[in-house]
């Protein structure tokens, strides 16, 4: 009763009106039963309530693995701004979004495309709506010049997997012009994400890579935006969120002016 009297002290007042009923007045068989079915419960709701104090106090946000860096350092001054921590998970956006799907228990998805976002509104993942952050781009790691190494069949390339990684996807668009078809067989290293593709071309795994300017913002050869799919970077929130006003706080600081100069010194481009 010792230990009970004590979780009664640190209680919800709600709870303390229990400490009439709990004290050791009557020690017959049922009222035993009864102070241990109601200390019980005490203790589950002050485990739920602790539980939930500390989910709202962290914001977990997925991001697609090229803005892993510019998102860590946003969330930092978000969070020196307003209190609330936030928690930063990258993987490639094809991943996230089939987490978030299943029930990923993160608040917001920051994707780099359009149509994965739109998809979790479209399917109530998401309460929407999909919000542009910022504009992406693509630069040749390994070369001098764009038409000499990606026309040269000897050079192995380094890219992320087109098929869950939108910039996988814009960078197949670059090797498929016809200027390029003469390497065509060229060895091409695919990694799970942007991230890993970088991570194969300075490991010595490939000669060049084919990589979010995010990445290497200030080297490489930039690629035309022309050559490939504009690569919108699109955000929603988690339908299931415990947190959705610091979601929706945290989405109006990334696309508002506080974080514009960050997203330039990573090489990202406003959405209008």
């Amino acid at each position: 009763m010792n230990l009970l009297r004590h979780v009664l002290l640190i209680a919800p007042p709600c709870f303390r009106a229990l400490s009439a009923f709990l004290a050791p007045k009557n020690c017959t068989a049922n009222a035993l039963k009864l102070r241990s079915l109601a200390c019980l419960t005490v203790l589950t709701c002050l485990a739920q309530s602790s539980s939930h104090g500390a989910d709202a106090a962290e914001l977990k946000v997925a991001v697609a693995a090229n803005f892993r860096a510019a998102a860590q350092e946003i969330g930092n001054r978000f969070s020196q701004k307003t209190g609330v921590a936030v928690q930063i998970s990258s993987a490639s956006t094809g991943v996230l979004a089939a987490q978030m799907r299943r029930g990923a228990p993160f608040d917001v998805l920051l994707a780099a495309d359009r149509a994965r976002p739109q998809a979790l509104v479209d399917d109530g993942s998401s309460t929407g709506p999909a919000r542009c952050y910022a504009l992406g781009s693509l630069v040749l790691l390994g070369a001098d010049s764009l038409d000499t190494a990606l026309s040269d069949p000897n050079k192995s390339l380094a890219i992320a997997n087109p098929r869950s990684a939108p910039y996988g996807a814009a960078a197949m668009a670059v090797l498929a012009r016809e200027d390029f078809a003469a390497a065509s067989n060229r060895r091409v290293v695919r990694g799970s994400n942007v991230q890993q593709a970088l991570q194969f071309y300075t490991s010595g795994g490939a000669d060049l890579a084919l990589v979010a300017r995010s990445l290497s913002p200030d080297s490489g050869v930039p690629v035309p935006s022309e050559w490939h799919s504009r690569i919108e970077q699109y955000a929603v929130l988690n339908a299931r969120s415990h947190n959705a006003d610091d979601a929706r706080a945290f989405l109006d600081y990334l696309t508002g002016p506080s974080a514009a100069p960050v997203l330039a010194s990573f090489g990202y481009q406003p959405c209008s």
